[in-house]
């Protein structure tokens, strides 16, 4: 049986809202649609928005897959709760014209589209086009219980086989108001008769009722065996026999003044008043059952509204009021007529008879959850809103933004306790004998006369306070979780997570402690073992606010919505969650409700077996609940090749040599608070998940036959039964069996050739092979030796300097031990005078005003400086002597073996080397250098690694001595032996040193001897 109605609205505004009904125990959400902006256009493409095309929507059918789809004067849409799929004479020309008549669903599931000039079908995919316009006679209705054979019913009847329409004359009556019902066309005739027709391969009428009826008839509902009329208001039903085509009047409803009527998938029908009132006719009894939600838009109703009653779930459909959507549900604001609905509400307290609420006008108390009243309002407060609350059998104890109020139950005058003013309560939690107060600045006990801090909590922002059966107290803060135990505050880590925001503490079962946060999560604390619980192993949300247990589920509050896990699923990895409120703007239609607020205990509660929530604009309550059902299936909704809609049936479509093709897919649904997940595979390959992405890009199709398909899942449920379509892929010639076939001999035949010219190479090659091997030995000794060459080359490339041709600093390493071993060797046999034993002299010399040169004359001349400085001290040195460029514009000298008294005059031609070099580096100034010297061994001691670099050190400090002297100089340096044990090679260590005598500093100008 189809179903269509008219529904628009011009602009996208978008709201949802709680609405109650008559009845104080149902409760409506509700979902709107509108206009979407104007998407363009291609041959075709596939355009999706997120509202309706056009304005003047003309009818709306839902189809076998549970899709919703719309008519409107410029074009048609599919809709699957989320998003529109808009079809016109661009991308879709086979609909010929872009007005949109009517739209019907068949027997077996095909859609059929009335347009200004004709029928479209569509069918699995595929849109085909009915060549003729019905006279210009509008469709009534269309039936059809095959796949070759269909009726159009305008005021007459046609018939329509294989694409082509025939004015049938089957029927002679006008045909007003048909409806099909149980294979049977029924209809009323310009004579007010109410008619039956069997439909099979010919449509033949059965029975013919006369109604009685002097005004027109201006709507009929057949309902097993009731008719019901409407006429001039007024509703008859009329019990009918098929069998022996007989009818009787029943009763008449004619005090509503009905402006129309409607079927419903309950036992009765919808009557819409011309007032715009809604009301469910029983067709089993006699008169109004009840009356439905009179939130349903009136004027929508009024406005051509058409109604359909999916299983609770109502579309309502207008001509300027768009779409809307109503379903029931367990939340809803309470007592809305009162200021509480106005209210901000904060946190609760509930004791056995009475249920609080703390809100920015004052307390409410309620003791049954319905009706409110004002107990305690903002003007007792000082204008303060109230953000918590607690009462014993003789306070009120009330925390607000401001400070702590007390007010005695008798009714005396609130008192603020000066020492919390300014201070914002977020939590009051009491203790035996004191109560402690939770504040923004830290945590307080109060006994009722003195206000104590805990030091523990000094500026913290306290916000959740529990003591467990096993006497610990536990304190949430926005930067952790704390804990008392035998009188000791400690900070608890929590599976490393770092600072937490604790939103909630509740302990459950055994002992089980859960710790809510606002950020990370859900924490569970049993047996001293923490499990974590977020997004990705099945928590909804996981910036939470509140936490509370009712019927054996745990329910969750925050920012994103309102949420419950069975407590049976805490033991498990993975959780199954229910969303029974998703309130983050994930469903663009409907608008945020602002729960849930705050942080802190209390922030939800149960009471007299509801769960109350805290909103921006009052107090929702949760009832029983049950888990909406989800009957759309699965369904691939479009198939594009380089970007081009194929319009063919989605069972076995052929590409031709296309290979990469795009599967669009969705799944109606108008209830969930959840967004479908999908997965999809190729063949019997394993699954791709694709999340909440509803197309999938397939690329490179083999040739031949590839399944695809796609199935999906809603709020935790099993994977759907899979959508499929198989796509072929039409081979190449090299891609037949036959030619497959010739290839496979043909390289066979080349490998057997391939294989014998093989072993015949393989026989001269090796009868080379060996002359080569004896070749290539040669070459390789050969080889071998000139790597040696090359590789002590290598050394002493590493070892040099490559502007100056000496010694780098890397050549030390190398050069040193063979130093300590003549100097020691020679220390053991030593014999004679100080002045003619050889000794081993360090030389580190420094270019004078190098950097001047540098700046003055450039880099080129500083370079050619150091080159011809390098080639003079080469002429003085001896061939056993190491001259070592030290870096930059140092050089040091190491002598090995030099008599003492021979180094004044080896000093002398190491300075005048460089005197006449600046005529050679074509420099004005003279080319002097300064000189720190040192000699070794000191004394008798013996000479190590050790030794030397504090000698090369005590060289530095004497060359920079000679620099601070005038330059142009040399500092010797005599050390005694003890200086070998010396500790401190500082500059004031070594001037220490000299002052004790240790050190013996011997200053000269270039020319005078030493």
């Amino acid at each position: 049986m189809s179903h269509s109605f008219y529904f628009i609205r011009y602009a996208l505004y978008l709201c949802v809202f709680f609405a109650s009904t008559v009845s104080a125990s149902e409760s409506y959400r509700v979902e709107q649609w509108s206009v979407s902006g104007a998407p363009t256009y291609d041959i075709g493409q596939r355009v999706s928005a997120k509202g309706l095309p056009q304005i003047s929507v003309k009818t709306i059918v839902r189809d076998s897959r549970n899709f919703i789809w719309i008519g409107t004067e410029n074009g048609l849409a599919r809709f699957d709760g989320r998003n529109f799929e808009f079809f016109n004479t661009v991308n879709t020309p086979e609909l010929g014209s872009n007005w949109i008549e009517g739209l019907f669903l068949d027997d077996i599931g095909d859609v059929w589209i009335a347009t200004r000039i004709g029928l479209v079908r569509y069918s699995n995919g595929e849109f085909s086009a009915i060549a003729d316009d019905l006279n210009g006679e509008p469709v009534q209705l269309i039936v059809s219980s095959k796949k070759d054979r269909a009726w159009a019913i305008t005021t007459s009847l046609w018939k329509i086989q294989k694409n082509t329409l025939q004015n049938t004359k089957a029927i002679s009556e006008q045909i007003y108001h048909p409806v099909y019902h149980n294979r049977h066309l029924w209809f009323i005739d310009g004579a007010n008769n109410l008619l039956q027709a069997s439909v099979g391969a010919s449509i033949d009428i059965d029975c013919r009722y006369q109604l009685g009826l002097a005004t027109p008839v201006d709507g009929l509902v057949v309902k097993q065996n009731s008719a019901f009329v409407l006429s001039k208001t007024s509703l008859h039903r009329y019990e009918v026999s098929s069998a022996t085509c007989a009818i009787k009047k029943l009763e008449r409803l004619d005090d509503l003044d009905i402006a129309s009527i409607h079927n419903s998938h309950s036992e009765g029908i919808v009557a819409v008043t011309n007032k715009g009132e809604l009301f469910d006719v029983d067709t089993r009894g006699s008169g109004v059952r009840k009356a439905l939600t009179d939130y349903l838009d009136k004027a929508a109703l009024m406005d051509d509204g058409v109604l359909f009653d999916d299983n609770g779930t109502w579309f309502l459909g207008s001509k300027t009021k768009g779409l809307q959507l109503y379903w029931p549900t367990s939340v809803k604001r309470v007592d809305q007529s009162h200021d509480i609905s106005q209210s901000r509400v904060w946190s609760f307290f509930a004791t056995e008879g009475n249920l609080y609420a703390a809100t920015d006008s004052g307390v409410f108390v309620t003791n049954n959850g319905e009706q409110w009243r004002l107990l305690i309002p903002a003007d007792e407060l000082e204008g303060n809103s109230a953000y918590s609350f607690f009462t014993d059998s003789n306070d009120y104890w009330v925390g607000t933004r401001n400070g702590l109020y007390i007010r005695s139950t008798e009714g005396a005058s609130s008192r603020s306790d000066v020492q919390l003013e300014g201070l914002q309560i977020n939590t009051l939690y009491a203790d035996k004998n004191v109560v402690y107060v939770a504040t923004t600045k830290g945590l307080f006990s109060f006994d009722g006369m003195d206000v104590s801090s805990i030091p523990t909590f000094e500026s913290q922002s306290v916000r959740s306070i529990l003591k467990t059966k096993n006497e610990v107290l536990w304190v949430g803060t926005e930067a952790g979780l704390f804990k008392k135990e035998d009188g000791v505050w400690a900070e608890v880590d929590v599976l490393n997570s770092g600072n937490i925001f604790v939103s909630s503490l509740l302990e459950y079962g055994d002992g089980q402690l859960l710790v809510a946060t606002y950020g990370k999560g859900l924490f569970l604390l049993d047996n001293n073992s923490w499990q974590a619980f977020n997004v990705k192993n099945g928590l909804p949300f996981q910036d939470l606010f509140a936490i509370q247990i009712r019927d054996n589920k745990l329910w969750l509050s925050g920012a994103s919505g309102i949420a419950s896990i069975p407590l049976s699923e805490l033991g498990n990895k993975q959780l199954t969650s229910d969303v029974i409120l998703r309130d983050d703007g994930t469903f663009s239609a409907r608008s945020d409700l602002r729960c849930c607020n705050g942080a802190g205990n209390h922030r939800a509660i149960v009471f007299k077996g509801k769960l109350y929530l805290p909103t921006l604009e009052g107090v929702l309550s949760v009832g029983d609940t049950t888990a909406p059902m989800h009957n759309g299936q699965t369904t691939i909704t479009g198939v594009y090749v380089e970007g081009v809609r194929l319009n063919q049936k989605y069972e076995k479509l052929n590409l031709g040599r296309k290979q990469n093709v795009e599967v669009d897919f969705s799944v109606a649904t108008f209830s969930s608070e959840t967004i479908p997940e999908y997965r999809y595979r190729l063949d019997s390959s394993d699954w791709v998940y694709a999340g909440h992405r509803e197309e999938a890009f397939l690329a490179k199709l083999p040739a031949g036959e590839t399944r695809f398909e796609v199935s999906s899942k809603i709020s935790g449920a099993e994977w759907s039964t899979p959508d499929s379509v198989i796509f072929y892929v039409e081979p190449h010639w090299w891609e037949s069996s036959l030619a497959k076939a010739l290839g496979l001999l043909a390289t066979v035949a080349m490998l057997y050739a391939l294989y014998l010219h093989r072993i015949a190479r393989f026989r001269r090659r090796n009868e080379l092979l060996e002359a080569r091997v004896k070749e290539r030995t040669l070459a390789f000794e050969r080889v071998n030796s000139e790597l040696k060459i090359k590789n002590k080359a290598l050394e002493e490339a590493a070892l040099t300097d490559p502007l100056t041709g000496l010694y780098n600093r890397r050549a030390v390493k190398e050069l040193v031990p063979k130093l300590f071993e003549t100097i020691n060797e020679r220390g053991r046999y030593r014999d004679g005078s100080v002045d003619t034993s050889p000794v081993s002299a360090i030389f580190i010399m420094d270019l004078d005003h190098f950097k001047r040169l540098n700046d003055q004359y450039g880099h080129d001349k500083g370079d050619s400086a150091l080159f011809h400085v390098a080639r003079a001290l080469c002429s003085v040195v001896r061939s056993t002597d190491w001259l070592i460029r030290w870096g930059g514009e140092e050089f040091l000298l190491v002598v090995p073996a030099i008599k003492h008294n021979d180094i004044s005059v080896f000093n002398k031609k190491l300075h005048e080397s460089v005197e006449s070099l600046h005529e050679l580096v074509e420099v004005p100034e003279t080319i002097s250098m300064s000189i720190g010297a040192v000699w070794l061994p000191w004394d008798d001691c013996n000479v190590d690694l050790k030794i030397w670099e504090h000698a090369v050190i005590m060289a530095d400090w004497a060359l920079y001595r000679a620099k601070n002297e005038g330059r142009n100089g040399t500092v010797v340096v005599d050390a005694s032996k003890e200086m070998a044990l010396w500790s401190d090679w500082s500059v004031e260590g070594l001037l220490k040193a000299e002052r004790k005598g240790l050190l013996k500093l011997t200053h000269h100008r270039a020319n005078s001897p030493l």
